[in-house]
């Protein structure tokens, strides 16, 4: 198994290309390793150099230019400088800069690293089966807290990515990528990994099963459409109705089994549809492994409320926004007017990521931010039939609808690579 991922060298093959390879594989590793932020902006840098070094006497500009859907994230970075230049609160900016470094770094980097398509596809594949390794240690952690301490809870949610400290929110998002890897490597059917097909078939099993235990509802119900989708396309397209019912039956089944099994993961549901609130309701917020109780607060009414907050903050700085610096004080600030005690005792962000930049960078950054960061790939992807591409930067847009994916360097550190290393998959 280990041979599948070791470098092909040929002639064309530099020292300098092998040994940016195992790096990469290295930064991958360095995603899970609790406590480790140092070690991966170090391998991020050395990557950095290493490829600067490596095209070393080539046209530097071009290689930028071919690269299209990179050279907008880097666009998108440059942005945000600007809007740190004209923040009041410029030391914040700059954090918020530093955080995101690795949407400028990996980018750029990965515009001047030429490897056959077939390395590509190992990088793809080795950081799918990481994710993987990473989240049978993160269960098996929770598992052995379960039996010490006889708490079922244990084995949902945050409490499975603890071990690899990240929430579950944002590991649910390496989990699903993962699984899209899987599933367009199975579907391609390229020689290199039949061998490997039944274990990729039981990895991809296992990572739905560590989704629907992280219990972070829009990665759940995102994958499920998914697969829902890909299945119905695949069977109606060979005339399979038959296996499509039987399918259907099975979802059902399995569903069921599976809520009995977890009911926990269930909870996480409960009070989806509670909308109301009052701002100055000062409870804490419903917990998974507890009995749902509506005079707490939910996660559906939680970011309804921060939501309306953000919207007035945008609404007085609507065509260039808050600044990033100047953002979140002037988030808290509308917290405090509103008595949204909860949300500015535990600074909580507006946990929608095109909100976020509609406030800090307004309708003009949004438009950018969108045009650059979405649309203009996904067109890019669509006329290129990079399927895999496509379906990674379908299921970010989405998790931006109910995260600040770009405020977390947990989430910065695997989009910075993710974004790139799917657009590389047909080059």
């Amino acid at each position: 198994m280990i041979s599948i991922f070791a470098f092909r060298n040929d002639q064309s093959s530099s020292k300098l290309n092998i040994i940016l390879y195992y790096f990469i594989l290295s930064y991958i590793v360095s995603l899970f390793l609790k406590g480790m932020p140092v070690f991966t902006n170090l391998l991020m840098g050395f990557i950095f150099l290493l490829a600067i070094v490596n095209f070393w006497g080539r046209n530097y500009l071009s290689a930028l230019l071919a690269h299209r859907v990179n050279l907008g994230i880097i666009l998108f970075f440059l942005i945000l400088i600007l809007s740190t230049l004209f923040s009041e609160d410029k030391k914040t900016g700059l954090d918020v800069l530093q955080r995101r470094l690795s949407l400028l770094i990996l980018p750029v980097a990965f515009c001047f690293i030429s490897f056959e398509r077939k390395t590509w596809h190992q990088i793809l594949l080795f950081f799918a089966f990481a994710t993987t390794i990473a989240s049978l240690a993160g269960f098996l952690h929770g598992f052995y807290l379960n039996v010490k301490l006889n708490d079922s809870g244990y084995l949902y949610n945050d409490n499975i990515s603890a071990l690899l400290e990240k929430q579950a929110v944002y590991f649910s998002f390496y989990v699903n990528c993962a699984i899209l890897v899987f599933i367009y490597f199975l579907f391609e059917q390229y020689e290199f990994i039949k061998k490997h097909r039944t274990l990729i078939l039981f990895s991809i099993i296992w990572l739905l099963f560590i989704c629907f235990m992280l219990a972070c509802k829009t990665a759940m119900v995102s994958i499920f459409i998914y697969l829902l989708w890909i299945a119905i396309y695949s069977f109606i397209r060979k005339r399979k109705f038959f296996e499509m019912i039987l399918l259907s039956i099975t979802i059902i089944v399995g569903v069921f089994l599976v809520i009995k099994i977890a009911p926990k993961t269930m909870n996480r549901f409960q009070g989806l549809t509670h909308t109301g609130f009052q701002f100055d309701n000062q409870n804490s917020e419903n917990h998974f492994n507890a009995t749902y109780d509506e005079s707490k607060w939910g996660s559906t009414n939680t970011r309804i409320a921060i939501w309306q907050c953000a919207i007035e903050v945008w609404k007085d700085n609507l065509i260039f926004g808050t600044s990033i610096g100047d953002r979140n004080a002037s988030l808290y600030n509308k917290y405090k007017e509103k008595n949204f005690r909860y949300a500015y005792e535990t600074e909580k962000n507006t946990h929608n990521q095109y909100l976020d930049i509609a406030v800090s960078m307004g309708i003009v950054g949004l438009a950018i931010f969108l045009f650059v960061f979405l649309i203009y790939p996904l067109i890019i992807f669509v006329k290129q039939k990079q399927k895999l591409a496509l379906s990674i930067f379908i299921f970010l847009g989405i998790c931006f609808l109910t995260e600040n994916m770009l405020d977390r360097y947990q989430g910065e550190i695997l989009i910075a690579l993710i974004l790139p290393l799917a657009g590389k998959e047909k080059m």
